[in-house]
């Protein structure tokens, strides 16, 4: 991720994240709209409703967990590397990658409500968007998995104002 600035870095940040998230926003509110309005049957058996309710909800933990630890462990080494810009340039892609699967997990939800009709995939989509919200990229989250200080960590925290 190319940026010019500490500021225009947690911009494009949040802009991606903001983008990736209305996908699966939208298709909820599509999929749970037509599920309310009309009376349409669902595309599986209710006899797998459970089935697929215990299969999507193992897949988005395991892959959440999976993804959350492997973020920490390359940003333990990126933290290692030299000047602050290649720190933030390598965290940003490795933070882009983190949010695609939030957003692939989250498109799940909308995907077994449409698939089952099963009203439980609204609150595990209510969770899953909370969990992208909770995880989302501040400058203390940036600076702690860093582990940066002094200055870098001023100027992270300041959106590269602390020092103009």
């Amino acid at each position: 991720m190319k940026f010019n600035s500490v500021k225009e870095y947690f911009y494009k940040l949040n802009n991606t994240g903001y983008q990736l998230m209305m996908v699966p926003l939208i298709l909820f509110i599509y999929f749970y709209s037509q599920s309310y309005f009309y009376d349409g049957q669902p595309w599986i058996d209710p006899r797998f409703n459970t089935y697929l309710l215990y299969t999507l909800i193992g897949i988005s933990v395991i892959t959440l967990t999976t993804v959350h630890i492997l973020t920490r462990k390359k940003a333990t080494r990126i933290a290692g590397e030299v000047g602050l810009g290649i720190k933030l340039e390598k965290l940003g892609s490795l933070l882009i990658g983190r949010m695609i699967w939030k957003a692939v997990i989250t498109v799940l939800m909308p995907l077994g409500l449409l698939a089952t009709g099963n009203q439980v995939f609204s609150i595990l989509f209510g969770t899953t968007l909370a969990w992208f919200f909770l995880q989302w990229p501040t400058p203390s989250r940036v600076a702690d998995l860093l582990k940066l200080r002094g200055d870098e960590r001023e100027m992270v925290l300041s959106k590269g104002e602390a020092f103009k």
